[in-house]
């Protein structure tokens, strides 16, 4: 309330005219007699009003009075000041962290020349998308269409080569590309050139193009290196040129040669290893774009029926491609941290209302000397703003080390994540979300503060329940706590989901494995018997290592290498309808394989010394590809055609247990095994089963296959759990971090609840005094504390389940195996909760009890 008078006298006025009782105490200033404020004006001037009036007692009203007034009070108070600095850093630097993530990964465009007319072309099988596509494919959309400006294609993974020629062999990875792919980029090499037309041709010589980091490690980084040769898996190439440091397209890749009709996996039109990228021409669109390669998709498939069939081409803007196994996890976190956010301005704003709380005095002594509503508003919004802005820097600063966590947690592999900081749009992004949480957290506080009443704040003293302040408190608790239900239960979904995924029969044994990739040379092991011999030693001396149990050799390990999959059919039953064919996974297995891995023999033998290259060729199948292949009949002794190109028959020899060979999550697929004394191939991977500790046979290991070879290269050293934890990394990650994010929701909303309740203990102490002098038990005591608390824990526990029953299902795709409206969840979030709300309740509660009656008469 503001009084006409302003200044001392004025004060001094207004006390006379309302006869101030003697006994009414105000923060240890006593005020005593009609008329004066014995003692009381350089008194209140140090609680503040001497910074707001200046010598001459005119109000001093600019903002940078503002400011310093603010600082100075909240330095009156540094317990307070840093608290609430601290509460709204994390949340705003979790916020700013994540906001550069997205920024950097869905909004700003990619770092290639005009990136908004790059696009993926990806295969498509009766409307289901597949990364890859055909190399023949690729050539008749590159020689057809009109929409493209370019058209490459490049392997559909990084495949390991190894090096040779200098101090020792090196494995590195390397990628086949087409020709058009750096200039569609508008990539230059740093060093050199780009290939030509002419490199492209079957028999050309061979040439590559090699990264900066592979530059500085063989070459030192001399501009020497180009026109020397490398020797690349015994084959010698001539490098044309070096790309810049830090590019990156789909994978860290060392080296890129030319893509050929000789190379590598083009196979034929029935195999599927390539990826397609474009670039649109100037003004095509991507409905055009896609108009254009039905036609070619419909001439395919008239043309080529057996392979072509319902097949199709996709266009996908790239951003848009890449993006599409981070995005519902980025948003997902980013909702979560925006909700941490509110949180904490919910703290905050508390925090302000229990501090303006004990400020009434002080803001109705300075309305009485003349202070209008809207000037204690803007002081008091100075001051939020002021918290709001400190914070602000400290999260902004906080947010660099946030973000660095969230790009290696979430493993993103995006062209330009590792720019990924503070740029102009991150900047106003911290600027608005520091202003904003200091407008929501200082609102209400600072509306409730402008509006002052000397009389009854003098008299209310400590006694004031302050009614509308407590409701306005609870609100926020019950806002808190709705908030953090709904963070717990999507945390729990996803921990259950990961649970689920983790828990899964990957349909071997993966404990106790260390498994390693190694590529024999073709120089020395051209011979099939030579190959056979090698890995035949190198098993043997393996297994006489100390604490190697056994030793199992493949072509592609489970889980670590999938793809593979290659038609094949009943001998006696070929399909009529090409439609009609099955695939299953090809996997070429030394003897002792299943053994090793502890795959189980359901039926027939396994695969063992005798099956060699003189003898009939012979496979072992999966359970599911018998139960798909071989429907209702016994498949042992029966003959299957394995479609490699030219094909061949094989003898059914054994069934095998089902084994998930892409991914933890994926489906049972079929899969037959050949063995490796039939099909001697160069590159093999090894899992050696251990009785010690997986990682203390490395050394030994890779002895082993020295002594054999100095030049063989043991790489991808790893154990099989790892593999596995490696794959399904996402879903642990965004499980875990928003376990964190609501365990962080989960403190907040405690503290809130608990400061509430301490709050309401602290108003009404005289009221719990006096029940306690009439007769009142210490469990009515309790019962009063606990009763508000529970009251408001449990509509906020309503509200956060209603609220998470929807909020869930946008993290659908996120969830293995796990219903989105889980009642298992719901229900074991909510008791979480009630416990912990519990304890937050029970502190205040024991707090009442120790109120001294006699204290509480006395002040009254």
């Amino acid at each position: 309330m503001a009084h006409p008078c302003s200044g001392l006298d004025g004060l001094r006025a207004w006390a006379a005219s309302h006869k101030v009782d003697n006994s009414l105490k105000y923060n240890g200033l006593r005020i005593s007699g009609p008329g004066g404020l014995r003692g009381t004006p350089l008194a209140i001037l140090s609680m503040g009003l001497a910074q707001v009036e200046s010598p001459g007692g005119m109000y001093m009203s600019s903002f940078w009075q503002d400011i310093r007034y603010a600082g100075r009070s909240l330095r009156k108070a540094p317990a307070f000041t840093a608290l609430v600095i601290l509460i709204l850093a994390v949340g705003i630097g979790a916020n700013v962290a994540m906001f550069s993530v997205i920024d950097t990964t869905m909004v700003r465009s990619l770092p290639y020349e005009e990136p908004e007319r790059l696009v993926v072309a990806r295969a498509t099988f009766s409307g289901r998308v597949n990364l890859f596509a055909s190399a023949f494919d690729y050539w008749d959309y590159k020689e057809q269409s009109t929409s493209f400006e370019y058209l490459a294609a490049h392997w559909g993974f990084a495949a390991p080569q190894t090096i040779t020629g200098g101090d020792r062999p090196e494995r590195v990875p390397g990628l086949a590309v087409g020709i058009e792919l750096f200039p569609m980029l508008g990539v230059r090499p740093q060093l050199g050139r780009n290939f030509t037309a002419d490199e492209a041709e079957a028999g050309a010589p061979g040439v590559v193009i090699i990264s900066h980091g592979l530059w500085l490690r063989r070459f030192g980084g001399e501009p020497d290196a180009l026109g020397q040769t490398i020797t690349i898996n015994e084959t010698p190439y001539t490098v044309i040129g070096v790309m810049p440091a830090g590019f990156f397209f789909f994978d860290e890749i060392d080296v890129w040669w030319p893509m050929r009709p000789d190379s590598d996996f083009v196979g034929a039109r029935r195999f599927h290893n390539w990826m397609i990228a474009g670039k649109l021409k100037p003004g095509v669109t991507l409905a055009q774009a896609q108009s254009d390669v039905d036609v070619i998709s419909a001439r395919l498939e008239a043309e080529y029926p057996d392979s072509n069939r319902d097949k199709a081409l996709l266009i996908t803007p790239m951003q848009e491609a890449l993006l599409e196994d981070y995005r519902a996890s980025l948003l997902t976190l980013m909702g979560a941290v925006a909700l941490v956010l509110l949180i904490a301005c919910g703290n905050v704003a508390g925090l302000l209302l229990a501090r303006g709380s004990v400020r009434r005095g002080e803001l109705s002594v300075r309305a009485a000397m003349g202070a209008s509503g809207v000037r204690l508003l803007r002081q008091q919004l100075t001051e939020s703003f002021f918290i709001a802005g400190v914070a602000g820097i400290a999260g902004t600063i906080l947010a660099g080390w946030i973000q660095t966590l969230f790009t290696q947690m979430l493993e993103i592999q995006m062209p330009g994540i590792e720019q990924a900081g503070l740029s102009g749009s991150v900047l106003l992004f911290a600027i608005a979300v520091s202003l904003l949480s200091g407008l929501l957290f200082g609102i209400v506080p600072a509306l409730r503060g402008s509006r002052s009443d000397l009389v009854e704040d003098l008299k209310a003293s400590g006694r004031t329940t302050d009614g509308g302040g407590t409701r306005f408190r609870g609100a926020l608790v019950v806002a808190q706590v709705a908030i953090t239900i709904t963070l717990l239960v999507g945390a729990g979904l996803l921990i259950r989901s990961f649970a689920t995924l983790r828990g899964l029969d990957p349909g071997f044994d993966p404990h106790g494995l260390l498994t390693a990739e190694l590529r024999l040379t073709q120089s020395k092991y051209g011979e099939a018997e030579q190959r056979i011999q090698f890995y035949g030693e190198m098993v043997e001396n393996l297994r006489a290592n100390p604490g190697v149990d056994d030793v199992a050799l493949i072509s592609r390990l489970p889980i670590r290498d999938p793809g593979g999959n290659i038609y094949v059919w009943p001998t006696d039953n070929p399909p009529i309808d090409p439609a009609d064919r099955r695939s299953a996974f090809d996997r070429n297995v030394f003897p002792g394989y299943f053994e090793a891995m502890r795959i189980p023999l359901l039926a027939g033998r396994t695969l063992n010394d005798n099956d060699v290259a003189d003898a009939p060729p012979v496979v072992v199948i999966s359970q599911f590809m018998a139960d798909s292949i071989f429907p209702g009949v016994n498949p042992i002794g029966r003959q299957v055609t394995i479609d490699m190109g030219d094909g061949f028959d094989a003898e059914i020899v054994g069934i095998v247990g089902n084994v998930r060979t892409n991914a933890l999550q994926s489906e049972w697929y079929p899969a037959f095994y050949t063995s490796y004394l039939q099909r001697p191939f160069y590159g093999m991977r090894i899992a050696v089963r251990t009785s010690v500790k997986p990682t203390s046979i490395a050394a030994p290991m890779r002895q082993t296959v020295w002594n054999l070879d100095r030049d063989i290269v043991l790489a991808d050293i790893a154990t099989m759990d790892d593999i596995i934890t490696r794959s399904v990394g996402s879903q642990k990650t965004i499980a875990v971090a928003l376990a964190g994010f609501a365990a962080v929701a989960l403190l907040l909303a405690t503290v809130g609840l608990y400061s509430v309740l301490a709050y309401y203990v602290s108003r009404r102490q005289n009221e719990i005094g006096i029940r306690v002098a009439m007769g009142a038990a210490a469990s009515d005591i309790v019962e009063l504390v606990l009763r508000r608390g529970v009251t408001l824990v449990a509509i906020g526990i309503v509200l956060g389940l209603a609220g998470a029953f929807g909020a869930t299902r946008l993290i659908k795709e996120l969830l293995y195996d796990t219903a989105p409206t889980d009642p298992i969840t719901f229900v074991a979030v909510s008791l979480l909760f009630g416990l912990v709300a519990v304890g937050a309740c029970l502190i205040p509660a024991w707090r009442a009890l120790r109120v001294d009656p006699a204290t509480a008469l006395q002040a009254e």
